[in-house]
């Protein structure tokens, strides 16, 4: 039983790990900014066996971080599971992205775990324990046409989280991210994209259940998943 906090829960990924981790009857808190999808998967958490919460959130609002992770821990007693998964991409040519499009990417997938990796570091060094998960891209160690601004941003989670590993040295609290390729999620919707050739989201819930129920004495650093041969 574990007691996780999980931002960008209400679907894809998030919401996949969500309801694998209830049926361990696990304590489970999910962010997000659309709240009838979060009451969605509460339903689906609690169905499973799971105790569920949610709170509605920016990930790049700092403030609101502070409040949802103490929020999470009143109510669940603790963290044991951060999964920093909220995301969002942007693809193009480099010379056609705007202000904006470098601007929401940098503020959500790096500022957006920063927001909330500062406080629960805090909180789980105290207890000196903890698993920290943060739902990177194969695109943290390659890139490619059209994907620059979105890669940059998954080479800078790439920096942070092997800068804090050193920082965690000699402690309870391990951290790693997930490095998937392409996966079929809504993110795909309404693209050219073929899906058929795509992670499955169970892939990715398989690789945050490895780091999850890993033995003390293993501390793994990143998991890349790259999808089989169709």
């Amino acid at each position: 039983m574990y007691s996780v906090l999980i931002t960008g829960g209400s679907s894809g990924i998030g919401r996949d790990i969500a309801y694998k981790l209830a049926e361990t009857s696990s304590n489970v808190y999910i962010t997000g900014r659309d709240e009838n999808k979060l009451q969605q998967v509460i339903e689906g958490i609690e169905e499973r066996g799971g105790t569920g919460f949610y709170r509605v959130a920016d990930v790049r609002d700092s403030e609101q971080a502070e409040i949802t992770v103490a929020d999470a821990i009143e109510k669940m007693g603790e963290i044991n599971v951060l999964l920093a998964n909220a995301g969002v991409g942007r693809f193009k040519r480099l010379e056609e992205f705007t202000d904006d499009d470098f601007t929401i990417q940098f503020d959500t997938n790096v500022k957006g775990v920063f927001n909330y990796l500062r406080p629960v570091i805090k909180h789980m060094r105290d207890r000196d324990r903890g698993q920290i998960i943060v739902t990177s891209s194969n695109l943290g160690f390659e890139t490619g046409a059209r994907c620059g601004i979105y890669a940059a941003t998954k080479y800078a989670l790439q920096a942070m989280i092997g800068a804090l590993r050193d920082e965690l040295k000699g402690t309870g609290v391990k951290a790693a991210t997930i490095n998937p390729g392409s996966v079929d999620t809504p993110w795909y919707e309404g693209s050219n994209a073929d899906r058929t050739k795509m992670l499955a989201v169970e892939d990715v819930t398989a690789a945050a259940m490895l780091l999850i129920n890993q033995n003390p004495s293993s501390d793994i650093d990143h998991i890349l998943l790259k999808p089989g041969i169709n």
